[in-house]
């Protein structure tokens, strides 16, 4: 198992009738729950924390959430709505790492590897990030950070409400060895009492057992079960399509490389073709991710994050290039692969505050458009920006 990632799992508390509480404000502090009619034998799909000091939880019948908690409010819920603060909350978390999966309206992983210099620590990180969500959206998220999925949503599902929990690497079995088998993900009352049938009620008493008498008695299912009870989980986070999260570019070289002028010449014409995308469809981006893919077949991210949003050429390679620098350090090996993706993306072209002042940011800005125009019938070759952009009388 790779012990370099750091995975964060965001989780929404009380989603749906956190929602509710947010756009009514008489129903804060009151016990609220979100679902159908009680008559129609339908469940909770959310319960505030007020309601389930009570008892209530999410999947509960209606009508036995009703008669456990005096003076709960019933709300039929609107999941338009939900979808959009779903992507309010997603557009906060674009700006920490350059990988986002969407598991459920609730609940995201995000890729935090790599980021650590321009975030700071993961902890540190998840507090801004809670604190950004919560002021610019009006929820409260609970993080969880470990070195996969797996571990991260258990820290996540322990530190909530309103916590952040990292699990070091290399504690990941530690950690889970005196929790209860239901703890795991995809552990449900079933599986949980087929467990106890063999006298399992714990994830350190599946972590004692050997691999294959797990997979005997359990099948694949059983192998899944004792890998994740010793914290093995090398499952990627795959970002999703949807609204516009990154522009990317990626090689592979024909043979491995560690030439600094080849690389060099690749990771600037990745950059170049990214930031064209990038004012074609008049966006900026704030963040700067360099991949490589190692001779060993390993992958490893970094990113930088920018003052302030950008959309010019010059920048972004000047901050590619110290990733990429940064990256080849880590490790004396070969590169096969080298990618780079310009994330936290925001609409308008140009930047804001330019320090050259008004007239600079306009010739800059006609200088890019002629180049663009320029590649657009010649080709990339056409024309080259140095490290340090067009001059500000061009």
């Amino acid at each position: 198992m790779s012990h370099d990632r750091d995975i964060f799992h965001v989780d929404v508390d009380a989603f749906f009738a956190s929602v509710e509480q947010l756009l009514n404000p008489a129903l804060r502090g009151k016990p609220v729950v979100v679902g159908g009619d009680p008559k129609d034998r339908s469940v909770v799909a959310s319960a505030s924390y007020e309601a389930r000091k009570w008892g209530v939880r999410s999947a509960m019948p209606m009508s036995q959430a009703l008669r456990l908690c005096p003076g709960v409010v019933r709300v039929g819920g609107d999941h338009g709505r939900y979808v959009d603060y779903s992507g309010r909350i997603r557009r906060v978390l674009d700006r920490f790492a350059p990988f986002i999966e969407v598991a459920s309206l609730d609940d995201f992983y995000m890729d935090f590897t790599g980021c650590r210099r321009a975030q700071g620590p993961p902890v540190e990180a998840a507090e801004r990030l809670r604190n950004a969500v919560l002021a610019e959206v009006g929820l409260h998220v609970t993080v969880g950070i470990a070195a996969n999925r797996t571990v991260a949503k258990i820290a996540s599902d322990l530190a909530k409400p309103r916590g952040v929990m990292e699990i070091w690497r290399g504690c990941e079995a530690a950690f889970l060895r005196g929790l209860p088998v239901e703890r795991l993900p995809g552990v449900g009352p079933s599986t949980a009492e087929s467990l106890r049938r063999y006298n399992i009620s714990s994830i350190g008493d599946i972590a004692r057992l050997p691999r294959d008498t797990m997979e005997r008695s359990f099948g694949s299912g059983g192998v899944a079960l004792w890998e994740s009870a010793h914290g093995i989980d090398d499952a990627p986070i795959h970002s999703e399509p949807g609204a516009p999260k990154s522009i990317s570019r990626e090689t592979t070289f024909s043979r491995d490389t560690t030439d600094r002028a080849e690389l060099r010449a690749a990771l600037y014409s990745l950059t170049e073709h990214a930031a064209r995308q990038l004012r074609e469809e008049g966006l900026r981006a704030r963040r700067v991710t360099v991949k490589v893919r190692y001779a060993d077949f390993t992958s490893a991210t970094a990113c930088r994050s920018l003052p302030e949003p950008a959309d010019e050429d010059a920048l972004f390679f000047d901050a590619a290039l110290e990733r990429m620098e940064y990256l080849m350090g880590r490790r004396r090996l070969q590169l096969r692969l080298i990618g780079i993706a310009l994330g936290g993306l925001v609409s308008g072209g140009g930047r804001q505050g330019d320090l050259f002042g008004g007239a600079g940011e306009k010739r800059r800005r006609r200088f890019y458009r002629g180049l663009d125009k320029l590649r657009d019938k010649f080709g990339f070759d056409i024309a080259k920006v140095g490290p340090e952009g067009p001059e500000d009388g061009q």
